[in-house]
This record gives structure tokens, C-alpha cells and sequence, in this order.
């Protein structure tokens, strides 16, 4: 008896140790298959809901609460831009009349705009900039307005002249291309002539595009909503519908900024009416969550099974940056009506505020350059236009309001985008803006390339725009070449 227990004993002390020697080679392996899937794992352990339960494909009216609703009506009326000679001496008056601080000397744009180069920028406002000149290049396409859940909703049609070659055929391809803050819809005016000039698909196939450019609910000439909630979903909608009242039925998107979130909610809301989807701002279809996930995993696994291709791109590495650039963010998604109050009263302080970022936001370094680099990338004249269309409107609080909505709505994480997408990835992109490749893939299903651009900031429309046009074009060949 005493050797068949020794005989018992011996044999669990084996199983056990080969048990042990088991758990001990096979835990690591699987943690680093779940490491390098997580992706994988986590839409096993947390599926999907039905989309309809999430998104707000339901109608909205955003008037006032208590207001009489607006009456049904579907018509597109043309509008022109006019601004009268009383509200242009007014904007004189209130330049004449500044108040300037005092730059900090040799900090450039260190503490933000500096006061010496704001007088340069209201000196050539008062003295050179011609309005009328710059009204008559707004008005040269046409403008329309239509009431959509209560609002009207401003944007520009543009259709490609008719081909003179009988032997082209070119088929036209509506495309909406979305803005974001602080711009405008004439942020995207210099893609016009690029997207609408037919190119060769293959053979006598030549493709061109009709070109819708809507102000955002709030922005320039479109209403801002009278309650609360109107983020960029329930914008995706107010646009798709949009396109379905101009007979639109099937479109390619082009989004930057806010413009890529409601791009990338169109992609997701209506993937069968969707073409494709170019997107510069492109990390809105990283869940924050698993974002937040992903970064822990780079500080704490081995490189071996974490690692990726641009860890530049890291919050690690960001975070600093985000901090010094991220004010603004703060304030215009807690409390926009307040620094709202002061931009809507004063064009200079408007202009300072807006412009800072046009400088930042292109290039981080301009931020140690005198004049901020900002001729160095675009002409004042565009500048300040993109301002006047903030001024004229009066919408900047409205604008800014949508930080507070986006920010206050629950994040619709981890809805995949199915339509094809190229993703432009401009090198001086805000950091933050877009995650590592290896972040995104897995949530554009259908991904043509993420362009690499070794140049150009946050407003390529402006910047780089036939650079962009190229990246448009390119996700348009390949997927009309489909049919």
C-alpha cells in the first residue's frame, strides 16, 4: 500500500508539473494572440447592437421648444451672399475702434496671437482687403437654401460644364464635401475646378463630379438648432437628406475636421447610398474607449507583440502638445457662449482667434515663426474670408456649439465604416487627430490606402488642395473601375 500512495503521490506530482509547464508555455501565447487581435476578441465579447438602436435615423425639429414648427416645405430656393453697406461700415467702425494688447517680445506665437502681427492682419483688413471682389468669387457658383428639421440649411451646387467630345463619355458622380471649425464652406472652394473637371477612368470613360458643399448646421449661412443635441449624426442625417431632395441618390463624401465626424456617420448610417469616403481627420471611427486601451497596451507589452508603425502618433508622445493646443477645446465644449460672447462683438478679436489656429494647425512650428508662417501657406485674403463668412453670419457662437454637443452625446462605439475609404493623412495633422495605422484598419472595412502626405496641416482644402483632389480622385477611380 505504502508504494502504490508513493506511486499516487509521484504521479500528481508530475500531472501537476506538467500541467504547470502547460499553463506556463500556453498563457503567454494566447495573451499574445488576444494582444495582437484585441480587436478580434473584443467584438466577440462585446458585439455589436443593432445599428438603428444607436444611431438617430429618426425625424428631429430643432427649432425652439414651445415655437409653432415650421410648415412642410421642401423647396430649394437659390440665395446669393449680399452684404449691405450699412453692416460693411459697421465691421470698418469696430476695426478703427481696437483695443490692442502687448505682444510679449521674442515669444512670436507662444502666448497665442500677438497683438503687433493682429494689427497687421485689421491694417490690411480696413485698407486692402476688397469685400465686394471676394463677395462677387463666393457668388460666382450657386448658393441655395432649403428647410430641413426646421432649419435652413445653406450650400453650393456646382455641376460640370457639358463635355464638347462626342467621343467622351462622362459620367457624373455627385460628391458632398463637409467642413469643419473654424472653417467654412469656402474653406473647400479651391477643390471646386479640381473636382469638377472630368478625368479619364480608363478609355473613352471619363468621370467628373457634381459638387454639393452645405454649411454645417450653425456655420456660415445654415440655422443653428434652437435646443439642445444636435451633434454629428443627427447632421449626417439633415444631409442625407439633403442629397435625396436634390435627387441625389447615391454620393461620394469628403469630410475634414467635423466634417470627417459627420462623414464618417454618413458612412456608417447609410452605407447603401454611399459611394466612398475620403476623410483627412480620420481617427472618429476609433472607439475613445479602445483608443484608451490601445495606448496601454503600447506602455505596458513587449514591442514583440505590440508594436506598431508610427508610434509618433501615441497620446505618450502627444500628450504635451494636446495640452498647449486643447484650450480652446475645453472651453467650446463646456461653456461656448461665454468666449462666444466676445468673438461675436469684436472682428479683430475674432479674426486673432481663428487665425491662431490656421497657424498652429498647418504647421506646430509656426508657433515659434514671427508672423506665425501664415503667408507662408495661404493668402490673407482667403483668411480673411473664411473670417467674414463667420462675421457677416454672426454664427460663430452657434458654431462652437457644436463641441458642447458632440461632447455631451454618448460615443456610438465601435461601428464599423463598410463603404470604401482612402484616408489622407496630411503630416502636421492636430496630433491626436489620427491614431496609428494599425489603430484604424480594423475599422474601415474596406480600405483602399491611407495616403501618406509629407506635407500640409488640418486645412489641405486651403493648403494642399490639389494634393487632396488627388486623394478624391483616387477613391473614386477605384471604386468606379468596380462596375
Amino acid at each position: 500500500m505504502a508504494n502504490v500512495s508513493k506511486s499516487n503521490t509521484s504521479g500528481g506530482r508530475s500531472l501537476l508539473g506538467s500541467s504547470l509547464i502547460f499553463f506556463t508555455l500556453i498563457t503567454p501565447i494566447l495573451l499574445g494572440l488576444a494582444v495582437f487581435n484585441h480587436d478580434c476578441v473584443l467584438e466577440r465579447i462585446f458585439p455589436l447592437p443593432d445599428i438603428k438602436t444607436v444611431f438617430p435615423f429618426g425625424d428631429e425639429e430643432w427649432s425652439a421648444p414651445g415655437s409653432k414648427p415650421a410648415k412642410a416645405d421642401d423647396a430649394v430656393v437659390p440665395w446669393k451672399l449680399q452684404v449691405s453697406n450699412k453692416d460693411l461700415e459697421d465691421l470698418k467702425d469696430r476695426l478703427r475702434n481696437t483695443r490692442y494688447g502687448t505682444a510679449m517680445s521674442g515669444q512670436n506665437f507662444v502666448y497665442g496671437f500677438p497683438a503687433d502681427q493682429l494689427k497687421k492682419v485689421v491694417d490690411y483688413w480696413l485698407n486692402k482687403y476688397d469685400w465686394k471682389k471676394q463677395e462677387a468669387l463666393i457668388n460666382q457658383y450657386d448658393h441655395f437654401k432649403t428647410n430641413i428639421e426646421g432649419l435652413n440649411i445653406h450650400f453650393v451646387r456646382v455641376q460640370p460644364a457639358k463635355s464638347t467630345d462626342p467621343k467622351r463619355n462622362v459620367r457624373v458622380t455627385p460628391i458632398i464635401l463637409l467642413h469643419g471649425w473654424p472653417g467654412s464652406f469656402f474653406e473647400l472652394y479651391k477643390l471646386i475646378p479640381l473636382l469638377t473637371t472630368p478625368q479619364q477612368i480608363s478609355g473613352n470613360d471619363y468621370a467628373a463630379f457634381e459638387v454639393i458643399i452645405p454649411s454645417l448646421p450653425g456655420y456660415g449661412f445654415s440655422d443653428g438648432a434652437q435646443k439642445p443635441g444636435l451633434h454629428p449624426p443627427h447632421i449626417a442625417r439633415i444631409f442625407n437628406k439633403l442629397m435625396t431632395r436634390l435627387k441625389l441618390d447615391k454620393y461620394f463624401v469628403h469630410g475634414g475636421d467635423w466634417g470627417g465626424a459627420v462623414g464618417v456617420s454618413l458612412a456608417k448610417m447609410y452605407p447603401d447610398r454611399v459611394l466612398g469616403l475620403d476623410v483627412t481627420a480620420y481617427g472618429w471611427a476609433v472607439p475613445p474607449g479602445r483608443s484608451l486601451f490601445k495606448n496601454i497596451l503600447y506602455l505596458t507589452m513587449p514591442k514583440f507583440l505590440f508594436n506598431v508603425s508610427e508610434p509618433h502618433r501615441f497620446l505618450i508622445h502627444n500628450f504635451l502638445a494636446l495640452m498647449r493646443e486643447s484650450g480652446y477645446m475645453h472651453i467650446q465644449a463646456t461653456k461656448p457662449d461665454t468666449v462666444g460672447a466676445a468673438l461675436l462683438d469684436s472682428p479683430a478679436g475674432l479674426a486673432g482667434y481663428i487665425l491662431e489656429k490656421f497657424s498652429t494647425w498647418t504647421n506646430p512650428d509656426n508657433i515659434n515663426k514671427p508672423d506665425g508662417a501664415l503667408s507662408e501657406y495661404f493668402s490673407l485674403d482667403d483668411l480673411l474670408t473664411n473670417i467674414m463668412v463667420y462675421w457677416v453670419s454672426g454664427s460663430i457662437i452657434t458654431s462652437q456649439r457644436l463641441y458642447k454637443e458632440t461632447f455631451s452625446a454618448d460615443p456610438n462605439d465601435g461601428f464599423p465604416v463598410l463603404v470604401p475609404s482612402l484616408l489622407s493623412d496630411f503630416r502636421h495633422e492636430i496630433p491626436g487627430a489620427n491614431s496609428p495605422d494599425e489603430f484604424v484598419r480594423p475599422y474601415y472595412k474596406d480600405l483602399i490606402t491611407i495616403s501618406k502626405h509629407k506635407s500640409g496641416g488640418h486645412f489641405p482644402a486651403m493648403e494642399l488642395p490639389i494634393e487632396l483632389a488627388a486623394d478624391i480622385w483616387a477613391l473614386a477611380k477605384n471604386v468606379l473601375s468596380r462596375d
